[in-house]
This record gives structure tokens, C-alpha cells and sequence, in this order.
């Protein structure tokens, strides 16, 4: 493993308790502020001293609490790229990059620093200085001169949260790209749920100090372990109801507004393990419920968990919108998600009485 790490720290009443292992691949660290995704970083870099544990970067012990192992940041060699850049003021882009292995006359630093200033796109600021760059542009350069060092790990602690919409979009493209590039085991923290979508390969969601799931980009944001898991990555409409009766392929739910909710089950041990009966948590993302048009009749894929509600907002989310629709039948909302040219070619409008469908196959059982 390139990674592996068993971690515990108290900050007074704050407790964070951690075990992963990772292999060569690209991670995101998500959940809310205050989870410990920053804390977490700080100690598998050294920055911060765990109280009990392990961490273990490429093979290497680098922090063991009972052996009395605890190499400084620097023998580590995890790069750690801050929010706040902490470029050298007085360096210029060459020097920053070069800072790290020794200074430009180093042997073999010059084409190493000319590799990284091509792939980070500075050519023609090799000679200007922090003060004289943007906020990407700053970024960029901390990143080539972290990975100039040619880290084991890569710490990226919420790199782009400084920065407006469309630097943060470019840079997440070209930290992709120097990940294929540059195929070192990359560890990103973020809050960001469109950010986390975007850069992972897999996911690790944080809450309260502990990981509350750790897999796949489709594991965790389509079928999410726990009801905080849910809410974290934005499926927004979860619900609380009944098993009333579970066959090899699906399990009917009863809801207090919605009635009977078909959920299909994807795999043998969900048959298993839900029973007449038991109270479960289900949910489906918004952008997984299609309005189904007064004009058409009613198609085999739509046909399941029909409801009729009345639309009571209508929220702008960029390229999408967000439908609120309470439910004729009771008092609960569904989240709705349509793209721009969805809404208007609908005509859709506050007050409106649509019908949508709960598709079975996009409804997710939480146990």
C-alpha cells in the first residue's frame, strides 16, 4: 500500500479515530467543516503529532506511537500543498519551483523546474514573483514546487477554495491531468460536493473525527451507507418508512405521504437483510426523479412510485434547476433536479401540478 494509516487525536472534546489504506490512486477527503479532514492531513504529513497509531507512506513507518517512531516533515517526503500557497515572496516562479531540490544549481534542477513550468502552464512567468501572479497562477506554482520534490504522497488541503468558479474549474482539469502524468497516491480534501464528483476516484466521507464510508465515486454518492452519508453528497430527498413485503428483486416500502414506495434490491445480501416490518431510511437523488408529461402516457421506466404534487419553489442552480414539490397526498417535499432547457421546454412554474416518478432502481435502502 502506498498509504496506510490507524490513526487517534483528542482536541478536547473533539475525538478523531482513523484507519485507511490506500494504493496508487487519487482520493478525496470529504465532509463538512470541522469533520478533521484538514487535522487528518497535518498528521499523516508530520505537521501534527497523532497520540496513538501508525501511518505508513510507501512501505516506510514514518509514525508509530508504540515503537517511538516519528521522522520530521521532511524525511516523510509527502508534499503538502497549503490553501494559502506559501510562496516565497522574494523568489521568482523559478526559484519557488526549484526551492524544494536544492535551488536552480543543483545538478539536473533546471530541466526538472522547465518540465514542471510547461506542464503548470507558466511559461512566461518564470521571472515574476508572487506578488506580480493571480490567485491561480500562485496555486499552480505551489503545486509545481511540491511536486518537484517528487513526494511519495500528495496532501492537497482544499486547494482551490480561494479561488472564483472558472480558475477553480481549470485547475481541477489540470490536477487530473498531472495525476495521469504524475500517477502519485493524491489525497484532496474538500467540502466542495461538485469538486469531490469531479476529482475522485474514490471517496472517503468524514464526520465527527471517524469515516462513515469510504469507496467508489458511484458507491458513495448513488448508494450511501448512512443518512448523514445522504445528505453530505446531496441526495436530498431521504425518507423514513416500512417494510411491507420483499421479493428477490425488490422490497415495497410503506411512506406516511407517498404510500407504497418500490425500491429494487441490487444485490443477493439485500434480500437478506431487510425483512417485513423493519424501519428503514430510503432516498434518491433529485436529478434521478423525471417529471413525466401530462401528455404522455405513462412508460415502462416511469411507471413505479408515480406521485402528484404542487410545485412551491423554483431555484436557480446554474445549468440546473430545483424543483420543491409537496405531495397532494401529505405534507412531505420532494427535491427535484431539472436542467435549464428541461424546465423551459416543460413550461413548468410555481403553483403547477406535475406528476413525477420515483424510478425503483434509483431508490437506495439505507440500513
Amino acid at each position: 500500500m502506498a498509504l496506510q494509516f490507524n490513526i487517534t487525536k483528542s482536541f478536547g472534546s473533539f475525538n478523531l479515530d482513523l484507519s485507511l489504506e490506500l494504493s496508487t490512486g487519487l482520493l478525496v477527503l470529504f465532509g463538512p467543516s470541522g469533520a478533521g479532514k484538514s487535522l487528518t492531513l497535518k498528521m499523516i504529513s508530520g505537521l501534527i503529532k497523532p497520540d496513538a497509531g501508525t501511518v505508513t507512506v510507501a512501505g516506510e513507518r514514518v509514525f508509530d506511537s508504540v515503537a517511538g517512531i516519528d521522522h520530521p516533515v521532511r524525511q516523510r517526503r509527502t508534499g503538502y500543498l497549503f490553501q494559502e500557497y506559501a510562496l516565497f515572496p522574494h523568489m521568482n516562479v523559478e526559484q519557488n519551483i526549484a526551492y524544494g531540490i536544492g535551488g536552480l544549481r543543483a545538478p539536473g534542477v533546471v530541466d526538472r523546474v522547465c518540465e514542471l513550468i510547461e506542464v503548470m502552464r507558466l511559461e512566461g512567468l518564470e521571472r515574476r514573483y508572487p506578488g506580480e501572479l493571480s490567485g491561480g497562477q500562485k496555486q499552480r506554482v505551489a503545486l509545481a514546487r511540491t511536486l518537484a520534490t517528487s513526494p511519495r504522497v500528495l496532501l492537497l488541503d482544499e486547494p482551490f477554495s480561494a479561488l472564483d468558479f472558472q480558475v477553480r474549474e481549470k485547475l481541477r482539469a489540470d490536477l487530473l491531468n498531472i495525476h495521469r502524468l504524475y500517477p502519485v497516491t493524491t489525497v484532496v480534501v474538500t467540502h466542495d460536493l461538485e469538486e469531490a464528483f469531479m476529482l475522485s476516484e474514490r471517496i472517503a466521507v468524514m464526520n465527527e473525527g471517524r469515516i462513515e464510508q469510504f469507496g467508489s465515486r458511484e458507491e458513495v454518492f448513488y448508494r450511501p451507507a448512512t443518512k448523514n452519508v445522504a445528505r453530505f453528497v446531496g441526495t436530498r430527498n431521504i425518507f423514513t418508512g416500512r417494510i411491507s413485503s420483499v421479493t428477490e428483486t425488490e422490497a415495497v416500502i410503506l411512506h406516511t405521504d407517498i404510500g407504497e414506495v418500490h425500491a429494487g434490491l441490487h444485490n443477493r445480501s439485500d434480500v437478506g437483510s431487510i425483512h417485513v416490518g423493519d424501519e428503514v431510511v430510503f432516498c434518491i437523488r433529485p436529478e434521478e426523479i423525471p417529471v413525466i408529461r401530462k401528455d404522455r402516457t405513462l412508460e415502462r421506466r416511469v411507471k413505479d412510485n408515480v406521485v402528484e404534487g404542487e410545485i412551491t419553489a423554483i431555484t436557480g442552480r446554474g445549468t440546473t434547476y430545483l424543483l420543491y414539490l409537496k405531495t397532494l397526498t401529505g405534507e412531505s417535499t420532494l427535491k427535484v433536479e431539472l436542467p435549464n432547457h428541461v424546465l423551459r421546454k416543460l413550461d413548468l412554474a410555481t403553483g403547477d401540478s406535475v406528476r413525477v416518478s420515483l424510478k425503483k432502481e434509483s431508490i437506495w435502502i439505507i440500513r
